[in-house]
């Protein structure tokens, strides 16, 4: 393991069929058959039936809305384990039920297993042949093998460095595979199965009353971590942030509000200055400040090397929200059909396509991995397939392998959710596709803030803007095109 500094890792984790040396500080849980090894700050909870029989283990912070708290201490199910007729029912019915950030670890009725939350928010990585998962690949191996295994080729053909990812559960290490949300580890046999969803999602008879439930439930996990401890709420000019502010409403007095000076976030901070000074919100625009070598190296190996970009840049910026909960605005794009670009229900969808609309190179290693990906699909529709491949080729592989960068910053970002997800795969697709399916929940909760321009300056700034990004970035502007001519050839 790579724990030159004792607090390198904190709020990592390996888990094994076998015991292994638990490095200074951390903890070992013994799980029936399985040992799970805790850096500091990781937070776990045991999962017992309704007997208090031993189901398995909650990392993280698992969010109960029924219940109206954070899980702590111990979750009960009100089932008994000789009761169980189906695995991924019972995990369905009493996981996925929960919000928040978390994996669960299940060891019950003969079965090892490893789940995520809807979005994977909590990453795991996984080396079948040494028979490992982790965090990532920077605690399941030591250093010499870190170094030796490292990916360098597909690193810099996937520019990593900037806005590329590893997808399809390829990482940046040979050996060492990503779990996908919606897919399952098996520990005995260590392979991957999806179990969800088993079929399309119906399409909503009420898509407000969809909008409405997505709503209540981003309301009620704002006051139950307002509640719990010092909460701070991302304020941008995007729609999601909106939504977010609308559904605090009635929480401001228990709330406050942030904004990152970052290059090229003026828009942002001229927005969230109008709102707080419209509003009375309690906020602040944290001035940017720039990693070090040193925190910028530190950043990349707690992320396995699979992600860069400008949050590697950016992070010490946000080191004001520490032992905060932080709640941010991702998984609101699902709902908006991020990857449909020109497709249709019967539009051909194979990886070349993906690729082109995920703005990744046509490698043919990666072509194949999406292949892999693809085929238990076969019986989706082609938009089933993209909210699919968005969900979990894009945001559990590229927007949560850097979860465990920031240890001391509880990140929460209420939006994901089983349910939620549900309610917005659910919406139709006509409305999907016009981009502001929030915005009459938004306007019925708050109708006042609807009115400040989403996305836009409001004056002679949002008619200049397009031209100052395409000389600003031409790199992402060409990206851009090529994922519009990959779609029309898809």
């Amino acid at each position: 393991m790579l724990l030159s500094e004792s607090d390198n890792f904190d709020g990592q984790f390996v888990i094994s069929t076998s015991t292994k040396p638990c490095p200074p500080g951390w903890q070992q849980r013994q799980l029936g058959t399985l040992f799970v090894n805790l850096a500091p700050a990781t937070r776990v909870v045991p999962v017992v039936d309704a007997n208090d029989h031993s189901i398995g283990l909650l990392l993280g912070t698992p969010i109960d809305l029924d219940r109206d708290v954070i899980v702590d201490g111990q979750y009960r199910v009100d089932c008994k384990l000789d009761d169980l007729q189906d695995l991924d029912d019972f995990v369905e019915k009493h996981i996925y039920r929960l919000t928040g950030s978390f994996l669960f670890v299940l060891s019950a009725l003969g079965s090892r297993r490893i789940y995520l939350d809807a979005n994977g928010t909590l990453s795991v990585v996984y080396d079948p042949e040494a028979r490992v998962a982790g965090a990532t690949a920077s605690v399941l191996l030591d250093p010499i093998e870190y170094k030796r295994r490292f990916r360098a080729d597909l690193h810099k053909i996937l520019d990593v460095e900037d806005a590329g990812w590893f997808t399809a559960g390829l990482t940046a290490h040979w050996g060492i595979n990503r779990l996908l949300c919606n897919h399952y580890l098996d520990l005995d046999n260590w392979t991957v199965s999806r179990h969800w969803p088993v079929a399309p999602i119906e399409i909503s008879s009420d898509p407000a009353l969809s909008c409405a439930r997505i709503c209540t439930r981003i309301t009620k996990t704002m006051r139950i971590l307002a509640r719990a401890r010092s909460t701070t709420v991302a304020l941008t000019a995007g729609n999601d942030s909106r939504l977010l502010l609308a559904c605090s409403r009635d929480l401001l007095a228990n709330l406050t509000f942030v904004t990152v000076a970052a290059p090229r976030a003026d828009m942002d901070v001229a927005c969230a200055r109008r709102l707080a000074r419209q509003f009375g919100l309690r906020h602040e625009v944290l001035p940017y400040r720039e990693a070090t070598i040193a925190e910028a190296d530190l950043w990349r190996l707690r992320a396995g090397h699979c992600v860069g970009g400008n949050n590697v840049k950016m992070h010490p910026s946000v080191k004001p929200l520490e032992g905060k909960y932080f709640v941010g605005g991702l998984g609101g794009e699902v709902g908006r059909g991020f990857l449909w670009l020109n497709a249709k229900q019967d539009t051909p969808i194979d990886s070349k396509g993906l690729l082109s609309r995920l703005k990744l190179p046509q490698i043919a290693e990666v072509a194949q991995a999406v292949d892999a990906w693809l085929a238990p699909l076969a019986h989706f529709d082609t938009i089933s397939k993209l909210d699919l491949a968005y969900l979990e080729l894009r945001m559990s592989a590229w927007g949560f392998c850097d979860s465990y960068v920031k240890p001391k910053q509880h990140e929460i970002h209420p939006i994901i959710s089983r349910a939620n997800y549900v309610d917005m795969l659910s919406l139709p697709p006509e409305l999907r596709r016009k981009g502001d399916i929030y915005f009459q929940a938004i306007e019925t909760l708050w109708k006042e803030i609807s009115e400040i321009p989403i996305n836009k300056y409001g004056n002679y700034k949002d008619i200049l803007r397009p031209a100052g990004e395409a000389i600003r970035n031409p790199k992402r502007a060409s990206r851009k095109v090529m994922q519009i001519v990959g779609s029309w050839r898809a």
